[in-house]
This record gives structure tokens, C-alpha cells and sequence, in this order.
């Protein structure tokens, strides 16, 4: 197991990231590289990884050592239970459901499974949250590949888990002056962006915190503008066309926020021109 600390409740935090297996990949593959990647990660008041996350962290031994040197180093890193997250929205579980629900909207067969097994006429009188979360968990109904250790790897666990966190920070915290999730998974991005539409009809409140994206491509970009990476390091780590969204900033000030797909020779174009600002 990951020996880092576990945080249990909201303790007024104002900068708040998130981390994804995909990003610990990244960090700790620019580690083994020589690269210090860790000021990055400066500047927050605390950094969580969920447990299902944790599970795929553990795969590695490289990913696991990482993670510990980084609480070790000071960093403010802490594994969060996704059966704890009741207590971070003050036990108002008919909420909470509301919000496990919006994340998964994109993904019909967990749609199902908690319309046929969890959810009731009355919210109130569903089961206890972290029963049927962990029920959901154990009878993952999406499909299941095994990792060379044996492991089950639930499709989609961790980008799920990372979204209703991050909502929740954002819905019961909007005094947060950031939520950052650092994920190079689309999902995530689409779970999320999804997610928010969707509550703000459904939780009928006023105000949320932003939420923000660090993918790998926009920690290349960041990266080298700080001097940390050079062309032919981008060109090292980013190994494949990807679709990229991002703003440009034109000449009378305006902003273009467009997307498109770059191979690793455009994508360098990109960032060199200091007018591009990488979202995703």
C-alpha cells in the first residue's frame, strides 16, 4: 500500500488539486528522465489522490516510490476513500447521490445499475452511501481487464471517482479559489464538463468554484516556457497525434478557442508561439 496520509474532511483549503494515475505516469516517467517536474505541483494547499486511483498507482512500484517521495518532500499529497466522501458534503447523501449520478452520465450501463439498484422514489430513503458505493465498486458494470499483476482494472473507476471529488469541492466549497485535475485521460474531461452542466439545474444552488485542467500536453507547454524542457525533450515524450484544445490570443486582444489535432512538429509550432495557451 501507498503510505501517504488520508484526509478525512475539508480543512478550509483554498487551492486544491487532483491527481490521476495518467499524471503520476507522466511525473514519475520525467523523474526516471532527470527531469524535475515537481514545481508543477507547487503552490497548493493540498493535492488528493482517490483510493481507486491509489489501486492503479500500485500497479508500479516506480509510480508507488513517487508518490511517497513526493509526501516525504513536504507536499501536502493525501489519499482520499471514496466511502469518505459523505462526510465531505456534511452527510447530505440525497446530494451526493445526485452528483455520483451526474458523473456517470456518459456511461450508460452505471446509469442502469444505480437507477435499478440503488435508487429509490424517495432519496431518503435509500441506503446508507457508502453501502451502495461500495456495491458499485464491487460490482463495477463496466468492463474489467486484468493488469499483468492480476488485478481487475474497473474501465473508467479512477476518472469517475476524481469527478465527483472534484464536484463536490466545487458545489460545497465555492469559497475554493482553484480545483486543478491533473489527468491526460479525454474522459475525465468529458465526465466532468458533463457533470457540472448538469448540476447546476439538479442541486439548484447559486454558486460553484471553477474548475480547471493540467493535461500532459499542457504540462509540456508549461514545462518548457520554464526553460525545464527542451524541442527534442517534447518531442521524447509526447509519442503520438493527439487532439489538442487550446486559445489564441489575437492581435486586438480577443481570444479564439479552437481545437485540432497536432503531431509532435506542430505541436512544438504551438509552443512557440507564446499568443497559444494549452487547455487540454
Amino acid at each position: 500500500m501507498v503510505n501517504i496520509p488520508k484526509y478525512e474532511k475539508y480543512r478550509g483549503e483554498r487551492r486544491v488539486a487532483l491527481i490521476d494515475n495518467s499524471s503520476v505516469v507522466f511525473f514519475e516517467r520525467l523523474e526516471r528522465m532527470g527531469i524535475d517536474a515537481r514545481e508543477c505541483l507547487c503552490g497548493y494547499d493540498t493535492i488528493l489522490i482517490p483510493n481507486w486511483v491509489m489501486v492503479e498507482i500500485e500497479d508500479s512500484i516506480y509510480r508507488r516510490e513517487y508518490v511517497e517521495e513526493l509526501a516525504r518532500g513536504g507536499y501536502p499529497l493525501y489519499s482520499v476513500a471514496e466511502e469518505n466522501y459523505s462526510d465531505l458534503v456534511n452527510g447530505e447523501e440525497g446530494n451526493l447521490y445526485k452528483i455520483v449520478l451526474a458523473s456517470v452520465s456518459k456511461l450508460a450501463a452505471i446509469k442502469s445499475y444505480l437507477r435499478r439498484y440503488v435508487s429509490k422514489e424517495n432519496l431518503l430513503d435509500m441506503d446508507e452511501y457508502r453501502h451502495w458505493i461500495g456495491g458499485l465498486y464491487h460490482n463495477w458494470p463496466l468492463s474489467c481487464a486484468e493488469t499483468n499483476g492480476g488485478r481487475d482494472k474497473k474501465k473508467n473507476a479512477g476518472e469517475i471517482s476524481i469527478t465527483v471529488l472534484a464536484e463536490i469541492y466545487s458545489w460545497y466549497y465555492p469559497q475554493v479559489e482553484s480545483i486543478t485535475i491533473y489527468t491526460q485521460d479525454r474522459d475525465s474531461f468529458e465526465f466532468q464538463k458533463n457533470a457540472h452542466k448538469i448540476l447546476r439545474n439538479v442541486l439548484g444552488r447559486f454558486d460553484s468554484a471553477g474548475i480547471s485542467f493540467k493535461s500532459n500536453d499542457s504540462l509540456l507547454c508549461q514545462l518548457y516556457r520554464m526553460r525545464k524542457l527542451s524541442i527534442e525533450d517534447v518531442m521524447k515524450f509526447r509519442s503520438d497525434e493527439k487532439v489538442v484544445i487550446y486559445t489564441r490570443e489575437c492581435k486586438d486582444g480577443s481570444v479564439i478557442l479552437t481545437s485540432a489535432q497536432f503531431d509532435n512538429i506542430a505541436f512544438v509550432e504551438l509552443l512557440c508561439d507564446e499568443s497559444i495557451r494549452v487547455i487540454f
